[in-house]
């Protein structure tokens, strides 16, 4: 299978950046230059089509331009607690319509939470003080009804819900009112949409007979305009990330996918690399490896990320060979990144669901018995100790955390 490596990376952020100059860029992988050589080029392309000037002449920061972080695998471990300030926790209020199997879907949207409970293919409303307000569940095989929830998001006022195997889009009010529907022309991975279109993951979907790209664009007929990231080959392997794979991200939209190390970033009609995390030699398919789950196994490599990202942090999980997942903070306004022992039970659990950010506070829901601990170490007392105590529902706790330079 063909990965998209460091090099291949350099070659399209250099394309991008020269479609504004009248000279052309030999493809970085022709040039045997270091990596910090070659971005350096890049950036500096980059920086010199964008990016507003200070009264000085100065470059201010622009967190739309392209970033590269350093991650390392092997890096000091930091507990959560010692890079936290400080914590507000929001119980999710437990009733019989209420129960929730999971909270690893949360949207935010006028002072409500949209907790979506996977297991049970609903939508839990509460307010945002976490009590609880209705229900929506909408599942069958009828008239506006969808067998399951694979991409879910609210564009003006209204509520969008993608369903992978029948391939359509469901559009409600968000009181519940089933308003339209639409079949996309091929299976996708992931939809969202933006303005009055629809970007889809196609994760090695064959489309227009042979042919096979990373994402799309669809009009607002369905129809397919625009095609990104072509590649030539596909693995048994593959199959549909069951992970969100595009958000939403000040005024745009940021698109990832599977076995990569890259974020991409459409805005506009414009689609262009955004954010590397660089694992150095440490990344599985720096080399363009296969898949192979021999290989994997005993590589002890980084092969697979996730990520959330607000305009000062990042957030990115990763699996690493067979062994264990790790956790990293960027800040990335200094560039500074920490290593977080988020681990619970086994190297494969996490004591926190990653749900995004609200502005620069990272949101994540808690199980009452690691919230529990999270605030024992922290010295946070909780007021509402007895209503967790006897609840199951998790809790969103929303994490301001400590100037990168405490880390």
């Amino acid at each position: 299978m063909v990965r998209l490596n460091f090099d291949k990376l350099m070659s399209l952020m250099a394309d991008y950046a020269c479609r504004f100059y009248s000279f052309k860029v030999i493809p970085a992988k022709t040039f045997y230059l270091s990596g910090a050589l070659r971005l350096s080029l890049v950036v500096f392309l980059l920086a010199s089509c964008s990016g507003a000037k200070n009264e000085e002449g100065v470059h201010s920061q622009n967190l739309e331009t392209f970033q590269s972080y350093q991650l390392s695998i092997d890096a000091e471990r930091k507990s959560f607690s010692s890079i936290i300030e400080s914590i507000e926790v929001v119980p999710l209020q437990e009733t019989d319509n209420s129960l929730l199997t999971s909270a690893s879907r949360v949207l935010m949207h006028r002072n409500e939470y949209l907790v979506i409970n996977k297991g049970d293919e609903e939508i839990v409303f509460f307010d945002s003080k976490g009590k609880y307000l209705r229900t929506f569940r909408q599942l069958g095989q009828g008239p506006g009804e969808y067998q399951a929830i694979n991409s879910i998001w609210i564009q003006d006022d209204e509520l969008f819900i993608y369903e992978r195997q029948r391939s359509i889009v469901f559009k409600y009010r968000l009181e519940g009112e089933f308003l339209d529907s639409k079949k996309l022309p091929f299976e996708v991975g992931h939809v969202i949409g933006y303005k009055d279109e629809y970007l889809v993951e196609f994760n090695y979907t064959i489309i227009e007979d042979s042919l096979m790209y990373k994402f799309g664009v669809l009009n607002s007929e369905m129809e397919l305009t625009e095609k990104f990231l072509k590649t030539d080959e596909a693995s048994d392997n593959i199959d549909m990330n069951p992970a969100p794979s595009m958000f939403s991200y000040s005024d745009g939209v940021l698109l990832t996918h599977m076995y990569s190390d890259s974020v991409y970033y459409y805005k506009q009609g414009q689609f262009k690399p955004f954010i590397h995390f660089d694992f150095g030699e440490d990344w599985y398919w720096e080399n363009e490896e296969v898949f192979s789950e021999d290989k994997l196994v005993s590589s002890n490599k980084a092969w697979e990320t996730d990520m959330s990202l607000s305009e000062k942090y990042a957030y990115v999980w990763t699996v690493v060979g067979y062994s264990h997942y790790d956790y990293f903070i960027i800040d990335r306004t200094t560039g500074k990144s920490v290593r977080v022992d988020l681990r619970k039970d086994s190297n494969f659990s996490s004591i926190v669901t990653d749900l995004g950010w609200e502005e620069d506070k990272w949101l994540v829901s808690m199980l009452p018995e690691d919230l529990f601990q999270l605030c024992e170490e922290l010295d946070h007392e909780l007021p509402n100790l007895d209503q967790l105590s006897r609840s199951e529902n998790p809790s969103l706790v929303k994490v301001t955390f400590k100037d990168s330079s405490e880390w």
